[in-house]
């Protein structure tokens, strides 16, 4: 990783001030960075391409390590006659999204988004063919994407990937109820509010057939083989 060094210099607020007022609209900390820069660039050609090359390689090798330790879930969804796919990092499993919507249908007018997906300010738009891939991945269980759903609004469907089933729907009142009944207690464990969760939507599945989430012939079966 980089090896930064902090450079602290002292100077009396006066000459600080003078000085700033004979720079041109830079202040006296971002000229002495170009000054530090002009310097680099100073040093014989071989040490500063060894340097650039190594400091380079270790920005490399950090953004590698925070792209492998992130996670994504993936979303499509249908509300008023319009369709999104987006994604969001670090990704959110089934409960986390039960959540959401149940935060999203129970709200009293006024007090929540004119639209689900404004609840998710951080997430990212992406393509249908980017959507197909994180629900491939999803099934293959890296635990790189943490889930993908479908909510459709229009129908008043939930879908999640199961990593052993495909895609599972239920109707949004049920996992909206759900919701609440897994997470009412404030003192439930987080295994505790799994199980109720998965108990109450136990039985409850409209469909595991394969579906089309494109407006299209493409539909999903394991393992996601078009």
């Amino acid at each position: 990783m980089a090896d930064h060094v902090d450079i602290t210099l002292w100077i009396d607020r006066r000459w600080k001030d003078a000085i700033e007022k004979h720079l041109r609209d830079e202040t006296l900390e971002e000229h002495l960075e170009d000054v530090l820069d002009e310097l680099c660039n100073q040093l014989p050609e071989q040490e500063y391409k060894r340097i650039s090359a190594e400091i380079y390689a270790e920005d490399a090798a950090r953004r590698a390590e925070e792209e492998a330790a992130r996670t994504y879930a993936a979303y499509h969804v249908v509300e008023n006659g319009q369709e999104w796919y987006f994604k969001t990092s670090p990704g959110e499993e089934l409960l986390d999204a039960a959540e959401k919507l149940r935060g999203y249908v129970t709200a009293e007018k006024g007090t929540a988004p004119d639209l689900f997906i404004k609840l998710f300010a951080d997430g990212r738009p992406i393509t249908a063919e980017e959507y197909n891939a994180l629900t491939a991945l999803r099934m293959e269980n890296t635990g790189k994407v943490r889930g993908v759903f479908d909510l459709n609004f229009d129908k008043r469907e939930f879908s999640a990937v199961h990593i052993m089933d495909g895609w599972q729907t239920w109707a949004m009142r049920d996992v909206s109820v759900a919701a609440y009944r897994a997470t009412r207690s404030q003192f439930a464990s987080s295994d505790d509010k799994w199980r109720k969760l998965l108990d109450h939507l136990s039985g409850k599945v409209v469909s595991r057939t394969s579906r089309s989430h494109f407006g299209s012939d493409l539909c999903f079966l394991p393992p996601f083989v078009r």
